[in-house]
């Protein structure tokens, strides 16, 4: 498992690696954090103030679950991450059917429920969440991502210890 996150992470790296592009004025994104009924979940929301659409990956944006380690999460205080517990997929490389589109002066927001996906602590604990997305500008340049100025956040939450397996 510890290989799989680590390629993955290294991917991902990559990918931003690959944003040759400086983001665009305008386009920006939010993360917040609500944890209640034990939940974790993470809203993003994209901001395209710009005079052109922009085009998101699907998985990310509209995805209720996550498939990899998409957020940096550490305990407030502490330089260790947060490990990622969840399913991770490989995928092909994306194609111009993955993104979806937001108009300029559009803004775009889903949520996604983190709770099973990271190894939170037992108790209630302080965390910092972080997320550097990205989007493109044309889909016949998938290869070139922007990536927007990382975002980041702090929440507490409660995290029940589950019983050992008998």
């Amino acid at each position: 498992m510890k290989r799989s996150v680590a390629g993955v992470l290294m991917l991902m790296a990559l990918g931003l690696a690959y944003a040759k592009e400086k983001p665009m004025s305008g386009v920006s994104e939010k993360v917040s954090v609500a944890s209640r009924g034990g939940k974790v979940l993470v809203t993003l929301t994209v901001s395209n103030r710009s005079k052109q659409p922009i085009y998101l990956w699907k998985v990310t944006y509209q995805g209720r679950q996550l498939f990899g380690p998409d957020f940096d999460i550490s305990m407030v205080g502490s330089a260790a991450p947060v490990n990622y517990i969840g399913p991770v997929v490989k995928r092909a490389p994306p194609q111009a059917g993955d993104y979806f589109k937001v108009l300029p002066n559009g803004v775009h927001r889903n949520t996604i429920d983190i709770t099973q996906s990271y190894d939170f602590q037992p108790g209630k604990q302080r965390y910092r969440l972080s997320h550097t997305g990205s989007y493109v500008t044309d889909l016949q340049q998938l290869d070139n991502p922007v990536a927007m100025k990382p975002a980041s956040t702090v929440f507490t939450h409660t995290q029940v210890a589950q019983p050992a397996e008998q």
